[in-house]
């Protein structure tokens, strides 16, 4: 036939182009459409309660320690709030019961906690506790 005109290669190599972008497309959509949805916890590790002498003039009668530590990958923030014992009164070293922290990959932050007894003469350890989200 006189009218038939046979495609040039580069024809058939932009089909080829187009199947291929077309098949990357739809991979990523399926890989982006059923990834989990899961959240997880920044991950951050704290420390029991070490005790430590108290800074002259604190007026506290027990001082503590903890030592918060970023185990993950990558800067995370932190609220760590303090849990006193009962009978006690707690607060970290700038009269505070909750302590933002800012963390580093691998980075540690001591925190330093006065505890005072309300009305009697046993001192219990507090208990702290830090909600994370990275950064």
């Amino acid at each position: 036939m006189a009218g038939d005109v046979r495609p040039s290669p580069g024809y058939y190599f932009a089909i080829a182009l187009l199947t291929v972008g077309l098949l990357a497309g739809a991979s990523l959509f399926f890989l982006l459409a059923t990834r989990s949805r899961t959240t997880t916890k920044a991950p951050i590790d704290i420390s029991n309660a070490q005790p430590t002498p108290c800074p002259a003039g604190s007026h506290a009668p027990s001082c503590f320690t903890f030592v918060v530590t970023n185990i993950g990958h990558g800067p995370i923030y932190a609220s760590c709030q303090l849990n006193a014992a009962p009978g006690t009164h707690a607060t970290f070293d700038d009269g505070q019961l909750v302590k933002p922290v800012s963390l580093l990959e691998g980075q540690t932050r001591d925190l330093s906690v006065r505890v005072q007894a309300d009305g009697s003469d046993t001192v219990s350890e507090p208990q702290l506790s830090c909600s994370a989200t990275a950064v």
